[in-house]
């Protein structure tokens, strides 16, 4: 079974791959630069770029997952867990057996944006006040793409109990 786990960011995605993966189970988390599957790339152009500073102007950047990597990590025959927020998934989708999306209450993501640490880029206000401003919307598409909806407010031991019935 391949399950990707989806949902904005500062859901609690990391934090879901975390308890999988201290269940036994092989989850990927696809920001993890040592899973070798992601990568901000120009939108047009597809060619790969560094990090700005600050504010990422995600009209012009995608951070898009490398579709062989992908086939990669999913070659066993064992349950295996991918998890992102991905500006090519769409098209990768069809790996998947599962699919997953995570959610919160407009306030709780909020409060989570800014109250968790902040990283050097993609954090700042302009950053988080956009996520904020789309967060409805993307939970919107979720629903409406076929994704399970899995509420991630209570502790994330419940959120995985939740995914692990799903199974």
């Amino acid at each position: 079974m391949k399950v990707f786990i989806t949902a904005s960011s500062g859901v609690g995605k990391t934090a879901v791959v975390g308890e999988l993966n201290n269940r036994g189970y092989t989850a990927y988390d696809a920001d993890d630069p040592n899973v070798h599957l992601t990568r901000l790339e120009v939108k047009k152009t597809g060619e790969p770029v560094e990090w700005p500073e600050g504010y990422v102007d995600w009209d012009y950047f995608a951070w898009n997952a490398n579709e062989e990597r992908l086939k990669e990590l999913l070659a066993s025959n064992e349950t295996v867990f991918v998890s992102g927020f991905l500006g090519n998934q769409k098209k990768l989708l069809h790996y998947f057996d599962i699919l997953i999306a995570l959610t919160i209450d407009p306030q709780e993501h909020e409060r989570r944006l800014r109250s968790r640490p902040k990283r050097k880029v993609g954090d700042d206000e302009q950053n988080i006040q956009r996520r904020i401003q789309k967060y409805s919307a993307q939970m919107a598409k979720f629903v409406t793409g076929g994704y399970i909806i899995v509420d991630n407010s209570g502790p994330v031991e419940q959120t995985v109990d939740k995914i692990e019935q799903l199974l």
